[in-house]
Order: C-alpha cells, then sequence, then structure tokens
C-alpha cells in the first residue's frame, strides 16, 4: 500500500475533509476564536509532536499526524471551549489521530523510544537501590516492550515523564486526571516495569495498592 504523505489520515479512515467524529461543528468564524485557538496549539504543540514522535517514529510522520489534528481540533474548537480541561480534549483527538495514521500505514506497534530515555526509565527503576547500578541495563527492546505492554494510562505517562519531560502537574492537565492520580500512575508503572524486567520494585512503589 502507497501511503500519500502529504495529507494526514483522518480518524475513521478519511484523508482531509470533514471526520465521522466531527458531530456537525462548524469551524469557528469568529476571529477571537481562532486567536484562542492559535495561542492553545503553540502552547502544546510540542507536547503533542513530541508524543506523536515516539508512536510513528519520523519527525515527518508525527508533523503529518499533528497538522490532521489541528485542524480536526479546528474544526471542533468552539465544543474543546466547553469542555472541562481543553487540553484533555485535545489530547484523545491526538490520540486518535495517532491511532489512525499507524492503521493506515500497517504498523502494529509504536517507534522505538529513544536509547537514552529507555536508559533514564531504568536508572529511575534502580533509585534507592545501592549497588544495583553494577548490573547491566537491559536491551533497549525489552524496555520498549515492557512500556508497551503497560496499561494505557501508565503508558502515556512514562511517555510524558521521560520522553517530554513534564512534571506531574502538566500531565495531569493533558490526561484530565488529578495530580495525585498521576503519581500513583507513575508508581504502578515502575513497579510493573520493574517487575517485567526483573529488577528490585522502586521504593516509592512498594505497598502501593
Amino acid at each position: 500500500m502507497t501511503i500519500d504523505r502529504g495529507v494526514p489520515p483522518q480518524p475513521g479512515g478519511h484523508r482531509g475533509g470533514r471526520t465521522v467524529t466531527e458531530g456537525g461543528e462548524a469551524t469557528p468564524a469568529d476571529g477571537r476564536l481562532l486567536l484562542t485557538l492559535q495561542a492553545f496549539c503553540e502552547t502544546h504543540e510540542r507536547a503533542w509532536h513530541g508524543f506523536a514522535l515516539t508512536q510513528v517514529g519520523s519527525d515527518q510522520d508525527a508533523a503529518l499526524v499533528v497538522a490532521g489534528m489541528k485542524a480536526h481540533l479546528r474544526q471542533r474548537w468552539a465544543l474543546a471551549l466547553r469542555q472541562e480541561i481543553p487540553a484533555t480534549y485535545a489530547w484523545r483527538l491526538l490520540k486518535e489521530h495517532v491511532a489512525a495514521w499507524m492503521l493506515h500505514t500497517g504498523r502494529r506497534q509504536p517507534a522505538l523510544l529513544e536509547s537514552a530515555v529507555l536508559d533514564t526509565v531504568v536508572r529511575r527503576l534502580r533509585a534507592g537501590r545501592p549497588g544495583d547500578g553494577r548490573r547491566e541495563l537491559p536491551e533497549g527492546r525489552g524496555l520498549h516492550t515492557a512500556i508497551l505492554g503497560l496499561p494505557e494510562r501508565q503508558h502515556d505517562v512514562i511517555v510524558l515523564r521521560y520522553v517530554l519531560d513534564m512534571d506531574e502537574e502538566e500531565i495531569a492537565q493533558y490526561l484530565g486526571r488529578p495530580a495525585a492520580t498521576v503519581r500513583s500512575h507513575l508508581r504502578h508503572a515502575h513497579r510493573n516495569l520493574a517487575r517485567a524486567l526483573e529488577l528490585p520494585e522502586p521504593a516509592d512503589s512498594q505497598g502501593a495498592p
């Protein structure tokens, strides 16, 4: 199958135009709405692009995914502004567009994360374990597989925390969850990754519910 990379795929399998999830929202004609949308996109685009890059594997494809998501968001901006947290609504759109791209290109799994990021996660898992740093780091693909095996929320917080270097409050805004819930997701993700890699559980995850 030849992929036309000039126009990003839309959720529902369409390229360009309106999508099956738009629900009839009109493109905002009011100049103030467009200015608000532009400022919103400028604030969040680095995170959107960074997350898309971890999933699709190239800057070019990530840019196309984000462009499609932004076009979709523009059509739905009035609705997005009625949401309690517009950033969370935009994040859901991004996830839809990433999924549509992967389906359209036949990619079954997200792209590999940078090895430096994988090493950072492993170091975090070993925090507070004197002498454990002498052990060899697991191969990147093994950790990548473990990250892919996490529940969706835990996967997202790992990517947002270690790939995009967001703090817990920022992650909470994107995921629409309290910061305490984000911290819980991180603890559980650390514990699950440690178990998958046969490493000692991090001290702050032991005894976590």
